[in-house]
């Protein structure tokens, strides 16, 4: 049960927080000056095939990968829709089998048939939903009845499914007027995704921007309108709620301390995600000891793949346990703890030298490539990236204005500088009209070449 959904946002994008017992369990990040593509529908021009697979044209200057399938197989300009965001160097993935997902189904245009979610166990209810599912594919198109509709009225889903019958009419509309490469609809913002996929789980969805929250709410009187009355205004800094801020901060160190003096290791690569495990156990009841301290690494890793999103292929160097019990308690242990993570992930078998697989759906980036970015190739350590900086500024201005402040002086360097008066002028001293018009009043950027990147001050008048 996630208890809060936090969503602070500035004109520089947008962060959230799922709180559950108290704590995060949950990290996610998007830039509004490099936004997700997730859910966007394309017309795609022709691009390079090879084996099989084949990268299209989505824009003038962005690939996309396109695995084969069904009827695109053989389209030059071909209908996509973006599965999975682009990161570390790699396209983003599309697919021809279009999707339109609301709170109660997932409505495939191009596709047939009726399935209900594996979740609703209950066989009264999949027996209804599912002649519900039947009857609208009757009309054309495919329909997967999601989990949250086993409560749901069946006027509900039906004003669900008329909705997304109008949306593909849209869609289709549009393609016939745009010639490829083309942007015929984008997927809801990272804010709309989180309240889509975790409603009615959360209590309460707090925002510290009044433009989020009127977007909110508009996303929720479409899809959810019982849900508006969860949604919040808050001011202050939203991100001290349960020390959001700290978690974020060491969500993304590189190194994890547990509880029994060992550590985790994280280090993401272009292949895969590895996370080191130093039991910490040295000397004494060595076997007994290193058996529970691998129970206590596996929770945390469990934790921690959540935390920051990881994804793909996860492999986790645990010590080596040479009892096979343990080792198979090992396994029970983090399919247990994995088991509430809403992302559809594998647990596989752990390996004779300590080596445990998790495989782990992509879609939102890690909180780790959403605020960093690698220097030199991955080799040369990571640092924060602009517009990440950006948005920790705005954070701090809007307090200061809070305070009563009637104008900011930002003192950063160069780099930051030019991003900030990216909509203007770079020069030293431009007032800065996005972030003076979010906040309200003056605001002045003031370039001093001897500032560190990630070295910033404010000063309030």
């Amino acid at each position: 049960m996630i208890e809060e959904l936090l969503v602070s946002a500035t004109p520089f994008g947008v962060r959230t927080a799922a709180i559950a017992g108290g704590k995060v369990c949950a990290f996610n990040a998007e830039s509004e000056s490099a936004p997700s593509l997730l859910g966007n529908i394309y017309a795609a021009a022709e691009g390079r095939r090879g084996g099989a697979a084949r990268f299209v044209a989505i824009a003038k200057e962005q690939n996309a990968f396109l695995q084969k399938s069904g009827g695109a197989e053989g389209e030059d300009n071909p209908m996509v829709q973006v599965t999975r965001a682009g990161w570390r160097g790699k396209a983003p993935r599309v697919s021809a089998e279009i999707s339109l997902a609301g709170r109660y189904m997932v409505y495939f245009p191009l596709s047939a048939g009726a399935k209900v979610a594996q979740r609703i166990g209950d066989k009264a209810a999949r027996g209804r939903l599912l002649t519900l599912a039947q009857g609208i594919a009757e009309d054309g198109g495919g329909v997967t009845i999601r989990s949250a509709a086993k409560d749901a009225a069946d006027d509900a889903i039906l004003a669900e499914a008329r909705r997304h019958r109008e949306k593909w009419a849209e869609i289709s509309a549009k393609r016939a007027q745009s010639p490829a490469p083309a942007l015929l609809a984008s997927g809801p913002g990272l804010a709309e995704r989180q309240m889509r996929d975790i409603l009615p789980q959360v209590a309460r969805i707090f925002t510290d921007d009044r433009d989020t929250l009127a977007r909110l709410r508009a996303y929720a009187e479409e899809w959810t309108p019982e849900f508006t009355s969860r949604l919040e205004l808050v001011g202050g800094a939203l991100f001290e709620r349960h020390d959001a801020s700290g978690a974020l901060a060491a969500a993304l160190a590189p190194e994890v301390p547990l509880a029994g003096g060992g550590r985790l290791s994280i280090e993401p690569t272009r292949a895969l995600t590895a996370i080191d495990v130093d039991s910490g156990v040295r000397g004494g009841a060595w076997a007994s000891a290193l058996s529970t301290a691998c129970m206590e690494a596996a929770g945390a890793a469990a934790r921690e793949i959540r935390l920051r999103n990881l994804a793909g292929l996860i492999v986790i160097d645990f010590p080596r346990l040479d009892a096979g019990d343990a080792g198979q308690a090992l396994m029970a242990q983090m399919e247990a703890r994995m088991r509430d993570d809403p992302v559809p992930h594998k647990v596989t078998g752990l390996s004779q030298s300590g080596l445990m697989e998790i495989t782990r759906r992509r879609g939102e980036a890690p909180i780790l490539d959403a605020l960093t970015e690698a220097l030199d190739g991955g080799y040369g350590g990571r640092r924060r990236r602009l517009d990440a900086l950006a948005f920790d500024i705005a954070e701090a201005a809007r307090l200061q204005v809070q305070a009563g402040a009637r104008a900011v002086t930002l003192k950063v360097a160069p780099a930051l500088a030019a991003f900030l008066g990216q909509d203007n002028s770079a020069a030293d001293g431009a007032e800065n009209t996005t972030l003076g018009a979010w906040l309200g009043i003056g605001v002045t950027v003031r370039s001093e070449p001897e500032r560190g990147r990630e070295n910033w001050e404010i000063e309030a008048a």
